[in-house]
């Protein structure tokens, strides 16, 4: 399978994503590490444009987005319904749980295990008390991106 990549700096720092013929494989931010020496650069220029869109205030740009990320039939369960977390909003691990029949635990494992960071919103997904930790790529992150999407949620969104 051919992998081909796309980079771009953005306020919190470089994303690095991977697509195939199907769709993103895996995004997430890059923290200086080039793991990406020797791959293709994407010729398609939509999920860069996505990922430019989205970061001037335009969460539904990653939203039209095609996934094509590996992982266990309730992982995809659980991944496609962070996509109908609307941006701006946060739900708790126990409510997606019980949406899809499972516990906060499971959700939360899934949610680490998630290799589409943005695209596949996990940083939307809190404790039932309201905080919020563990973020893959740094709390100081998440924390950005719910503030970006909450500052922005009441403004028209462009894209």
């Amino acid at each position: 399978m051919t992998l081909f990549i796309t980079k771009r700096e953005t306020p919190i720092g470089e994303v690095v994503a991977r697509r195939s013929e199907r769709g993103l494989v895996s995004m997430g931010f890059s923290d200086g590490k080039n793991d990406a020496a020797g791959e293709p650069v994407d010729p398609d220029p939509t999920v860069g444009d996505a990922i430019d869109r989205y970061f001037a205030g335009s969460a539904e740009a990653l939203d039209g987005l095609a996934v094509d990320a590996p992982g266990t039939t309730l992982q995809q369960r659980i991944w496609r319904l962070l996509r109908s977390i609307p941006p701006g909003e946060t739900r708790s691990y126990g409510e997606l749980g019980a949406q899809v029949g499972t516990s906060g635990r499971v959700v939360g494992n899934a949610m680490a295990a998630n290799p589409v960071c943005l695209a596949l919103p996990c940083h939307r997904v809190i404790r039932s008390n309201g905080t919020w930790q563990g973020y893959a790529y740094g709390s100081h992150r998440k924390r950005w991106l719910l503030e970006h999407e909450a500052e922005n949620k009441n403004a028209e969104w462009t894209g």
